[in-house]
């Protein structure tokens, strides 16, 4: 008896490497194993920025490709299309008219016992759009060269992001590779996906619905929705996002509740809608089967799908395509434990060595309203042996091009939908906004303390009792108290380094306000690009590991806050995201600055010069009041640089110009107003009046309400999330 051993995917039996393998392989000794391990350490990084999501990429990357010639895609595109034709037909029958399980073709016990069907999505008569919309198949290639199908992914699709993204990135990190060999472009099938999507969407959203940022750090699905979302240019959504009304899906944006109409599923069925299927309602989306079942929501893949990935329905899967199909199985199934038999595909190894592993073919399909479509690339997987999971990274899969030209072909493209014109960030959902509002308002606040702190350390370590020097220490005392960085039974003396020291580190405010800022930056990542991203991380983790020593730690905090506004400076556009990022940052450096000012300008005008020469250090306009004024501290001038002076982005004047002009291009033009009468506020107090302290406490409490209004104004749109009146209750249950 012959022993079946895996072939080579680069070479035959007789050692000789495959043609088109040839050039590939001779790039890859042109670029040497040191350089290539190189390349795939910036293609890794590189894929771990692309996904917004602030979590590190779950799955590693291998420069090297996986091949195909066009002559086996040819076969296996055949075989996955009349796959995904058989699945599709056999769930509409599960689901519906159910005549297979009538006929014994399919055991009712093994289908109702399973865990992925549900009962709530059974129709008498069909969806809108077909249950099946997207499809994936992990294929081997057996020892005598043929294909064998390993699975089925027909509930939630894992890997399209990545496929879509790691061609893209890996055209830039390994063009040696790309100039070796000519393979077929993803990008007019990626276009064609996205048309479908669209046209489905007759105008409205199409969203990819993940688990968010907490199901990116557990899983690598999480991780691949990010990538999907940016790949199709869609939206990246959460549950938490979307809320039912009569009876239809809608996303909780700054213009109101719009009308989601397609959503590409990355989250278990299981747990989509609580409603009917029992849970906690954060957790999925109340009313969501009640939107499918009435035709207004279409969900790629619908749930229960995953009822035909189960292993104890396959063989009955697999014997119903004479009935379904009139036609034989072109793509046989992969003996239970065969994984052994894959073919060996070269990787590259965590030595920094080409090494041979099992390799399975993972290929994307996806219906366009009149037949399915295959994508002309998708994954190579390592395939675990001996139980152990891979410690290889996923593969590119080419679809070398042939000869002769090749006319990708569907359905008449769709008009592009127009979208309603609301207000500059319409279509932001206002999870994202509120986040960004709040990041701004973090990195300002973090960016005051390191300013107090770096202003309030060694002058409470001078160890002077100078009458001068122990009002300093009292009004340094009491900003910090009302900073939240000394406890309110301390503040207000004139306390010593030592003590203060002391306190930081029992309290730990700083360590507090840095990881406030981190969380909210990995929250609104899919607004920031890949570039900004890791600038704005890379410089925060300086400041955390700087932070056990206070004279490194507190000039690292005023660099992050610096490449900070930098970025939001030059490199956000003017609309969307900033506005709120920039209000955020406004209402909290105004807010402090009154607070602060109220503290250090309270008391008669003949005794404010210690509070005046705090107030410019602390507004870091040090240089300019002396070029201005030679250094010589009197009220007028010293009030009119903090308060009155719109060329000064300290000033609080300037807080209040724009804020108003944020408030504006939102359309907020009551609370634009109230902008505007704070600012003619601030500048009549800068006129030298009586009472600072009182008249710079009332503009604080009311930048405060302001902020309030603002909050209920764009991010509270509804009175309790995922909120069903009772009459949407009934319509949705129908």
């Amino acid at each position: 008896m012959q022993l079946m051993t895996p072939c080579d995917e680069t070479a035959d039996r007789q050692g000789r490497m495959h043609r088109p393998w040839g050039p590939v392989m001779g790039a890859v000794r042109e670029i040497g194993n040191e350089e290539l391990a190189r390349r795939a350490t910036a293609l890794n990084r590189q894929m771990g920025l692309a996904a917004p999501l602030g979590a590190p990429a779950a799955r590693i990357y291998d420069p090297l490709p996986a091949l195909l010639t066009a002559a086996e895609f040819a076969v296996l595109e055949d075989c996955i299309k009349q796959r995904a034709n058989l699945l599709s037909l056999a769930l509409e029958d599960i689901y519906g008219a159910q005549n297979l399980m009538r006929s014994g073709q399919l055991p009712p016990a093994l289908v109702f016992a399973a865990p992925h069907f549900l009962r709530p999505l059974h129709t008498r008569g069909p969806l809108a759009t077909q249950r099946l919309g997207l499809y994936a198949a992990d294929v081997i290639r057996a020892p005598d060269g043929r294909f064998l199908l390993l699975r089925d992914h027909t509930g939630v699709v894992p890997g399209l992001g990545d496929a879509l993204s790691l061609r893209r990135l890996a055209t830039g990190t390994l063009p040696e590779l790309f100039r070796a060999g000519g393979l077929r472009s993803i990008r007019p099938a990626r276009e064609m996906l996205v048309d479908h999507l669209q046209r489905e969407a007759e105008g409205g959203l199409v969203a990819v619905l993940s688990g968010g940022l907490a199901q990116a750090r557990e899983s690598e699905d999480g991780f691949d929705d990010a990538l999907l979302a940016r790949a199709l240019g869609v939206m990246l959504i959460e549950p938490g996002d979307l809320a039912a009304r009569n009876g239809a899906l809608h996303i909780k944006t700054l213009s109101g509740l719009l009308h989601v109409a397609t959503l590409v599923r990355g989250v278990s069925g299981l747990d989509l809608d609580p409603l009917e299927q029992g849970g906690r309602p954060g957790a999925g989306i109340p009313g969501a089967f009640g939107a499918i079942r009435a035709g207004v929501l279409s969900i790629l893949n619908a749930p229960g799908s995953k009822l035909l990935e189960s292993s104890a329905l396959r063989p009955y899967i697999q014997q119903l395509f004479a009935p379904l199909l009139g036609e034989p199985e072109k793509l046989p199934l992969a003996d239970a434990g065969s994984e052994h038999l894959a073919s060996q595909a070269p990787f590259l190894g965590p030595d920094q060595e080409i090494i041979k592993a099992p390799l399975c073919l993972r290929l994307f399909a996806w219906h366009d309203g009149r037949e399915w479509q295959v994508l002309p690339g998708g994954l190579g997987l390592p395939l675990a042996v001996g139980g152990k999971p891979p410690s290889l990274g996923i593969k590119d899969l080419w679809v070398l091009d042939s000869e002769e030209p090749r006319m990708i072909a569907g359905v008449p493209p769709a008009e592009p939908p127009e979208h309603v014109k609301f207000l500059a960030a319409a279509h932001l959902p206002s999870r994202l906004a509120d986040n960004l509002f709040w990041l701004g308002r973090s990195v300002e606040r973090l960016e005051a303390a390191a300013r107090l702190l770096m202003l309030a350390l060694p002058r409470l370590e001078s160890g002077t009792s100078l009458p001068r020097d122990i009002a300093e220490r009292t009004l340094i005392s009491r900003c910090l108290g009302q900073a939240g960085l000394l406890p309110p039974d301390v503040a207000g003396f004139a306390i010593s380094g030592r003590l203060l020291r002391q306190t930081l580190a029992q309290r730990r405010p700083v360590d507090k306000l840095l990881q406030e800022v981190a969380r909210l930056v990995d929250a609104s990542s899919e607004r920031l690009s890949p570039s900004m991203l890791a600038t704005v991380r890379f410089a925060l983790q300086q400041a955390r590991e700087a932070l056990p020593n206070e004279e490194a730690a507190l000039p690292a905090m005023l660099s992050f806050a610096a490449t900070f506004a930098g970025i939001a400076a030059e490199n956000m556009s003017r609309d969307g995201g900033w506005l709120f990022l920039e209000m955020g940052r406004r209402l909290e450096r105004g807010e402090t600055l009154a607070e602060t000012l109220a503290i250090l300008l309270n008391g008669p005008v003949g005794r404010l010069e210690p509070g005046m020469a705090l107030g410019i250090e602390i507004a870091d306009s040090v240089l300019s009041y002396e070029l201005r004024h030679a250094g010589i501290f009197a009220p007028g001038p010293v009030l009119a640089m903090l308060l009155a002076d719109l060329s000064n982005p300290r000033a609080l004047a300037f807080q209040c110009h724009a804020l108003r002009a944020c408030l504006e291009r939102l359309g907020a033009d009551d609370d634009a107003e109230t902008a505007r009468q704070l600012h003619q506020e601030v500048t009549n107090l800068a006129g030298g009046g009586i009472a600072l302290n009182t008249a710079l406490g009332g503009i604080a409490a009311k930048l405060r309400q302001l902020s309030d209004r603002v909050q209920r104004r764009f991010f509270t749109l509804l009175p309790e999330a995922h909120t069903l009146e009772e009459g949407e209750i009934l319509e949705a249950a129908q």
